[in-house]
């Protein structure tokens, strides 16, 4: 296992956490358009930079060491598409009430 890959991993995971559950909203700088929910595309490149160092790290189980980089190539091409657009599903309800105009914007 690569420790820098796992910790950068696990910092942007904290900092997508954060960011999905609104306890930082300080990312959010543009209401609409490009990077409009690149907080959120943190979330999941954490999970695919932490899988991905999973994966290194138990690279002599080949059953396991290729599932393992099958989800972090998924939750790779997530954070691909979560940095132009995510689906409403995707979205939490803050960010909604945000993007739609019924609440305030955060400083």
């Amino acid at each position: 296992m690569n420790p820098l890959a796992a910790l950068i991993g696990l910092v942007f995971l904290a900092m997508g956490l954060l960011a999905y559950t609104g306890r930082w909203k300080g990312w959010i700088r543009f209401r609409r358009g490009f990077t409009s929910t690149i907080g959120f595309a943190w979330l999941w490149f954490g999970a695919a930079a932490t899988t991905a160092s999973l994966a290194a790290a138990v690279s002599s189980l080949r059953p396991l060491f290729f599932l393992l980089v099958v989800i972090s190539a998924a939750l790779l091409v997530i954070t691909v598409v979560a940095l132009f657009w995510l689906p409403r599903a995707l979205l939490p309800s803050w960010y909604l009430e945000l993007r739609d105009g019924s609440g305030r914007r955060p400083r």
